[in-house]
């Protein structure tokens, strides 16, 4: 017994992908720093004398390869403690360096002035580091450590001096002697300054994560975006150019038309005898090869193929695809149809067409369930096209349309003859009909070199 694997949303598999981004980018950034501090480390050998050298560079290779034993956890349920835990350390890491390593293995130097090397700065290269998770969370707690390692260390060091200087005990508009008797002294703090580099940490934090936060919107945005643009593709990639497939785009969606279109419905005469001598086979051979010339003919004059309904084919002129002559635009593919199934076969057989045309105002664009959805189009002309199909059997004609594509088809418009009011089956009223005048003087399957340049400006 097969089971189905369930389907997987658009939105859960973005989030799928940016989980796998975060994977990869905690690796490098775990990577990235083993290679930094190892390199930290080698620095050290030179910097001190032996062997105080070789207990520092053990020790910071030490730190610097613990990094690595956190991508062990990869794929397991520590996996993202892991990493938070990781850049607590590193923070953390600071914070020693800040409040318990000497400065000078050769003399007992005040651990307040350590605040006057760059030690502080580190914390910043780890808040940079957490940004290749591409995690806000992560950053953020990266930041939080820091910003908290830096007020444990000042208040570690501060509690272990007798004397407390800093900028408060400076003279308004110091002297540059007084000012340097105060700062260089080995009591001065700077408690302004370490208020400041802790704000300095929160603003970088705040900033690196909203960062973050704003490129996986970006990411998902984007990721939407292709998605949308392929189910177009999917619905009309076959039909409709690329530039014109982008106008269709709407937050992801098909953008909702209302529109005054006509609607162009073609269905094979006798189908069903055709269908009782041909193999199933055959007949969807046959199909293919009929709906993939009629879905060249619609193309070639502005109109989009909306659905096939078995043997039949709903087009649209004017919706999704802008066409202000679309009346006359039905009119010109119905007859080069008509044309084209009378000069060829298709798997052998003779095909002939009813079809039914009307204009009227529609209401298009996307319908069905979040996971599976398709273009449609409603509306009175949709139903009336296809009445005039079925009323051609009662008539004995091959194409029909109503008053109001009459109406408005500058072009072809003289062409047509009203057989007056005919009763349609569900309306009210009757509805004048018209059919084209000479059926027999049919346009070649290829359009003149001007009706073509027509189109292409329209479109």
């Amino acid at each position: 017994m097969a089971i189905e694997t369930p389907a997987v949303s658009m939105p859960d598999m973005i989030e799928q992908a940016l989980d796998g981004a975060e994977r990869t980018g905690f690796k490098i950034a775990a990577i990235g720093r083993t290679v930094a501090v190892s390199l930290i480390a080698l620095a050290f050998l030179p910097s001190y004398y032996f062997p105080i050298n070789v207990g520092i560079f053990a020790i910071t290779l030490t730190i610097a390869l613990i990094g690595l034993s956190s991508l062990t956890t990869t794929g397991t349920r520590y996996e993202r403690r892991a990493r938070f835990a990781l850049f607590a350390f590193d923070s953390t890491v600071v914070t020693v360096l800040l409040a318990f390593i000497p400065l000078s293995s050769g003399g007992n130097v005040p651990q307040n002035l350590v605040f006057l090397t760059s030690s502080v700065q580190y914390y910043y290269v780890v808040i940079a580091a957490s940004v290749l998770t591409l995690s806000p969370q992560i950053v953020i707690w990266t930041g939080a450590w820091a910003a908290g390692g830096l007020v444990f260390a000042t208040w570690w060091i501060l509690s272990g001096m007798d004397q407390v200087i800093s900028y408060g005990n400076l003279p308004i508009a110091p002297s540059p002697e007084i000012f340097f008797e105060t700062v260089l002294n080995p009591n001065f703090l700077g408690i302004e300054s370490r208020a400041q580099e802790f704000l300095i940490i929160l603003l970088v934090t705040a900033i690196t994560a909203l960062a973050v936060h704003r490129a996986r919107r970006v990411v998902r945005s984007h990721a939407l975006a292709r998605a949308s643009e392929k189910r177009v593709h999917r619905l009309f990639g076959r039909y409709v150019p690329a530039p014109i497939l982008r106008e269709l785009l709407d937050a992801g969606e098909l953008a909702p038309q209302t529109r005054f279109a006509t609607l162009l419905f073609a269905d094979i005469e006798g189908f069903t005898r055709l269908s009782e001598r041909m193999h199933p086979t055959d007949l969807v051979q046959l199909l293919n090869e009929f709906f993939t010339v009629v879905s060249d003919i619609v193309g070639r004059n502005g109109g989009v193929v909306i659905n096939y309904i078995g043997d039949a084919v709903l087009v649209s002129f004017n919706a999704p695809l802008p066409a202000p002559d679309h009346a006359d635009r039905a009119l010109e593919a119905s007859l080069e149809l008509m044309a084209m199934t009378a000069d060829r076969q298709f798997d052998g057989q003779t095909i002939r067409l009813r079809i039914g045309i009307a204009t009227g105002l529609i209401a298009a664009g996307t319908v069905g369930a979040d996971d599976r959805q398709t273009y449609t189009v409603y509306g009175n002309a949709v139903n009336l096209a296809q009445r005039l199909q079925e009323l051609n059997k009662e008539m004995n004609t091959n194409s029909l349309a109503c008053a109001v594509t009459a109406e408005h088809a500058r072009t072809l418009g003289g062409t047509l003859t009203s057989l007056g009011f005919v009763p349609i089956r569900n309306l009210a009223t009757a509805t004048e009909i018209f059919t084209h005048d000479n059926l027999a003087a049919l346009p070649s399957q290829t359009p003149n070199e001007n009706s073509t340049h027509r189109r292409t400006d329209s479109l």
